[in-house]
């Protein structure tokens, strides 16, 4: 039986493997505050996901709301004054739009 237990085990990580290569990840590898590294963390142990999924959905949604923003040359513009201050400078104190606080 222990035979067997490990073919089947070996068997379900190849079928395993086979289905997360059909979806092409890539990592990022670059600082970010640390108070949203814990922010992942705590979505991620409330929804019961791993923190890529989450920071994945971070970024489809931001992406999103970015591009959404550069259609109008007013927002845009706001967008781009936001993301030098707050993001770059590392003013976040700033930022009225809400980081999430633990």
């Amino acid at each position: 039986m222990g035979i067997l237990r490990i073919f089947i085990t070996k068997y379900h990580q190849l079928l395993d493997r086979g289905h997360v290569k059909t979806i092409r990840r890539r990592q990022f590898n670059m600082t970010i505050d640390t108070e949203l590294v814990l922010g992942v963390k705590f979505l991620a142990m409330i929804l019961k996901v791993p923190r890529y999924v989450i920071v994945e959905h971070l970024i489809q949604v931001g992406s999103y709301h970015i591009l959404q923003a550069l259609e109008d040359p007013a927002k845009r513009q706001e967008l781009e004054k936001h993301l030098v201050e707050v993001h770059l400078l590392g003013n976040e104190l700033l930022d009225d739009e809400g980081i999430l606080k633990l």
